[in-house]
């Protein structure tokens, strides 16, 4: 059956053994077959690409330009399909193809480097992408990767595994030099901007929807994308903003001239989980998660400690 791509890995086996034998009666010795089911095959094949791949004319047979093409491609997707069967037989799971991976940005600035270290043990191939949250969650729901550690921790989809990685509270963020009160966001924002994350972002909203329960309606001027421009704008004595620490970790901690604060607001925090799905990656998951915390705990905690050491006890790993 051809389906929808008008071949299969058996018409694609009986060309390449076609143009490797020289004949289709040497190909139909070869793989077992009558001649005639070969030449049938071939026959198809062509009917169904549209194309013709053999010079019947020549002896030995020769590709044609199209059939040179499609012999290049079919000796790959064989090549890949007799190795995956040979590790279906022996059952030779212990490392996966490919993992891909989508990480919130700050997560990504804050353990990066040795996380990836970490999936090269366990896969042949990786990417990590990072970006907006919300894009992650509908890539991991598409199929598109296949762990994302994200502040979406997309519960009302069923089918997947999700495992705790950060809870932290966010923190209010001054210019180094701000002197007065901080436990009035309106009328600080009368004296200051307030630097914001744009609505598309989880953060973002996030934030939006708390300063709305908290009735406080503030002056929407400067709206920044990423964490880096935002956290600038504040050092640079522009406006204020709200975050958190992980966030205020990866635009650093030791070159940024801010005052962070706890929010005069009620508390507001983000968690953050590493949400796959159930069953496709073994224990590779709860593997990643466990070696995210302990890295977090070697980075990102010692660098509160040296800066914020208040911070520490709302944190949760």
């Amino acid at each position: 059956m051809r389906g929808p791509f008008g071949f299969d890995l058996r018409s694609m086996e009986v060309f390449v053994e076609t143009l490797e034998r020289g004949s289709q009666t040497a190909a139909a010795r070869s793989l077992g077959l009558k001649q005639s089911s070969v030449s049938q095959s071939l026959a198809t094949l062509e009917e169904a690409l549209g194309v013709i791949l053999l010079d019947r004319h020549a002896r030995p047979l020769e590709p044609t330009a199209a059939g040179r093409f499609f012999y290049d491609r079919a000796k790959r997707l064989l090549g890949e399909a007799r190795t995956t069967r040979r590790e279906l037989l022996s059952g030779a799971f212990g490392q996966l193809h490919q993992v891909r991976m989508a990480l919130v940005d700050s997560l990504a600035t804050a353990v990066g480097q040795p996380l990836l270290e970490v999936i090269r043990r366990h896969t042949a191939d990786y990417t990590l992408t990072t970006g907006l949250s919300h894009m992650h969650g509908h890539a991991l729901l598409t199929r598109h990767v296949d762990i994302i550690i994200s502040d979406d921790r997309l519960e009302n989809y069923d089918g997947l595994e999700r495992h705790a990685i950060l809870g932290e509270p966010f923190v209010l963020v001054l210019p180094g030099d701000w002197q007065g009160p901080v436990d009035n966001l309106r009328w600080l924002a009368r004296q200051l901007d307030f630097v914001r994350y744009t609505p598309q972002s989880l953060i973002g909203q996030t934030i939006e929807r708390h300063l709305r329960l908290s009735q406080l309606e503030l002056p929407a001027r400067l709206h920044l994308d990423n964490t880096f421009a935002l956290l600038s704008l504040v050092d640079g004595g522009v406006g204020w903003t709200i975050t958190t620490p992980l966030c205020l970790h990866q635009a650093g901690l030791d070159r940024l001239r801010v005052r962070v604060v706890a929010l005069p607001t009620a508390p507001l925090a983000r968690q953050l989980t590493l949400v796959a799905r159930r069953d496709e990656l073994g224990s590779l998951p709860a593997q990643l998660a466990r070696d995210s915390r302990r890295l977090l705990e070697h980075h990102f905690l010692a660098d509160l400690h040296r800066h914020l050491p208040w911070v520490v006890p709302h944190l949760a790993l």
